[in-house]
C-alpha cells in the first residue's frame, strides 16, 4: 500500500490448490500460517507517526514484545517488517538513510526488534524497504545515482542484520515497485537494482518488487525488468474495492496475465485488509480456481472501512477470518 506519510506492507502465508477427495471439489489449504504487517505499535485517533516498531522500539520494547505475543498467540507465524527510511530527519517512523546507512540508535533497535520477533516464535520475516519523499524512484523524473546507491546500501545493511539473527526471511526490494506503462524511470531503477541485487546475492531470498493493485495492468512489464531470471516466488497486494474488481478478480485477472507470460511461480499475498472474511473467501476460491500456488499472506492494520488513511489497526492481532479460511 501507498501511504501518506508512510508506506508499508507485508504479508506471509502458503497456500495450494488440493483436491477434496469425496466431495470431488478443490480447497485451498495453507502450507503454513501467515501473519501481518507489523510497523506502528500505537495509533493515537489517526497517528501512528511517533509510533514505528522499528525505530522506536526503544520507546516501547515490553509492549512491542507484548503486542508480538499476542500475534503468536492467534496463530500469527509470520511478519512482514516495513523499513521506511529518507534522506532527512527521523521521524519516529521513517529513519535517516542519509550517506546510505541507519544510525547506531536505530540499527540497535532494529536487532532487538528482530531478536523479539524470533523469541515471540514466528517462523520467519519478510522486510519490505519503502524509501519515501526523495529517496522514492517512483517520483523521479530521471535516474539519481546517489539516491539509488543510498537505497542499495540500506538494503545491504539491513539484509546483513537480517542474516545475523538467524531468521528466515524474504526481500520485497521495493514495496509495490513493479512499474507500469510509461513509467520509465522506475523501470531503470528496478531493473537495474534487480541486476544488481541477483549478482550479489542471487535470487532464493527476494521476491523482486511486489504489485500493487491493479495488478494485471503492471505484469506486462515484470520480463523488462527481470530479464530471463525472474524471482522464484511474486508478491501481489490485493485489496478489493471500487473500481478495481474484488479480491477474487483481481487474483483471476493477475493469475491469466502471468500465465500469459509463462509466469507460473508461486505468490506471496503481502497485503491483504486486516482480518476480513470477504478478502479470505474471495482469495481462497481464487487459489482453486486459478490452481495458483500462494505461499502465505500477511495482512495489512487497515480494515475495509478505512476508518484512518492508510493503517487504523495496532497491533493487528485478530488474524481468525484468515486463519478460519485456511491461511
Amino acid at each position: 500500500m501507498r501511504m501518506t506519510r508512510l508506506l508499508a506492507a507485508v504479508g506471509l502465508g502458503v497456500l495450494i490448490a488440493g483436491t477434496q477427495a469425496q466431495a470431488g471439489q478443490a480447497t485451498a489449504k495453507a502450507e503454513s500460517p501467515g501473519g501481518s504487517n507489523y510497523f506502528v505499535y500505537r495509533i493515537d485517533g489517526c497517528d501512528r507517526e511517533a509510533y514505528g516498531v522499528v525505530n522506536s522500539f526503544d520507546q516501547a520494547p515490553d509492549l512491542i514484545r507484548s503486542q508480538l505475543a499476542t500475534m503468536a498467540r492467534a496463530g500469527q507465524k509470520r511478519l512482514r517488517i516495513p523499513i521506511f527510511h529518507h534522506r532527512g530527519p527521523d521521524s519516529g517512523t521513517v529513519m535517516d538513510s542519509t550517506g546510505g546507512r541507519l544510525d547506531s540508535s536505530n540499527t540497535r533497535n532494529l536487532q532487538n526488534l528482530l531478536a523479539a520477533v524470533k523469541a515471540a516464535g514466528f517462523d520467519a520475516i519478510e522486510i519490505g524497504f519503502f524509501p519515501l519523499d526523495a529517496n522514492d524512484p517512483s517520483e523521479w523524473r530521471a535516474f539519481d545515482r546517489s539516491l539509488y546507491e543510498e537505497n542499495r546500501a540500506i538494503i545491504r545493511q539491513v539484509r546483513e542484520l537480517t542474516v545475523r539473527a538467524s531468521l528466515p526471511s524474504m526481500i520485497d526490494l521495493l514495496n509495490e515497485g513493479s512499474p507500469g506503462e510509461g513509467e520509465h524511470v522506475l523501470l531503470q531503477y528496478t531493473r537495474t537494482l534487480w541486476n544488481d541485487y541477483t549478482r550479489e546475492y542471487g535470487t532464493a531470498d527476494t521476491v523482486g518488487f511486489s504489485l500493487k493493485v491493479v495488478i494485471a495492468d503492471r505484469v506486462p512489464k515484470l520480463p523488462a525488468v527481470y530479464g530471463d531470471r525472474p524471482p522464484d516466488v511474486l508478491e501481489v497486494h490485493l485489496y478489493g474495492k471500487r473500481p478495481n474488481g474484488d479480491e477474487y478478480q483481481q487474483f483471476m485477472a493477475a493469475d491469466a496475465a502471468m500465465d500469459r507470460l509463462g509466469y507460473r511461480q508461486p505468490w506471496i499475498i503481502g497485503e491483504a485488509y486486516a482480518n476480513d472474511p470477504q478478502a479470505a473467501a474471495g482469495i481462497r476460491r481464487a487459489m482453486a480456481d486459478a490452481d495458483r500456488p500462494v505461499r502465505y499472506l500477511t495482512q495489512w492494520p487497515l480494515t475495509r472501512a478505512e476508518r484512518c488513511p492508510d493503517a487504523d489497526v495496532a497491533p493487528p492481532a485478530a488474524y481468525d477470518a484468515y486463519a478460519d479460511a485456511g491461511f
